[in-house]
């Protein structure tokens, strides 16, 4: 960076209060529960795909545009953390429940709750619900 140049950061001396708000923004983004995040994932939401996927272990989250339900939670954090490199919501989708068939076999019924865990470490409902997909 030559000396002419200036590098603008984020926090530039705001109140404690706007930065307190950042940094817990940038921990949405970090859980796939960012605003613009689950605008995407409810926008390219199918009946198919929410048919495809559990409620189970997420809560839903209300914003100042509304509110998104537990699923639309769940898909969002699992693409975010594991599905980017499918590039749509229903390629990862359609992934997960390849694998489930190809890998139903081998799944472990966990004695917790019930879950199927295949060997890659998704976790799915008995009847195929994708809950996690590590892909």
């Amino acid at each position: 960076m030559s000396r002419d140049q200036v590098e603008s950061l984020l926090y530039g001396g705001e109140s404690p209060r706007n930065r307190t708000a950042f940094l817990q923004y940038l921990r949405d983004v970090q859980r796939g529960k960012s605003l613009l995040q689950l605008k995407a994932v409810a926008a390219a939401m199918t009946p198919e795909i929410r048919q495809s996927w559990s409620a189970r272990s997420f809560t839903p989250v209300q914003t100042s545009d509304g509110a998104f339900d537990e699923v639309v939670c769940n898909i969002s954090y699992h693409f975010h953390k594991h599905g980017q490199k499918y590039g749509t919501i229903r390629k990862m989708t359609d992934e997960a429940l390849h694998y489930f068939a190809l890998h139903r076999h081998q799944a472990q019924a966990r004695k917790t709750d019930g879950l199927l865990a295949l060997p890659n470490g998704s976790l799915y409902e008995p009847g195929g619900r994708i809950v996690t997909f590590v892909g």
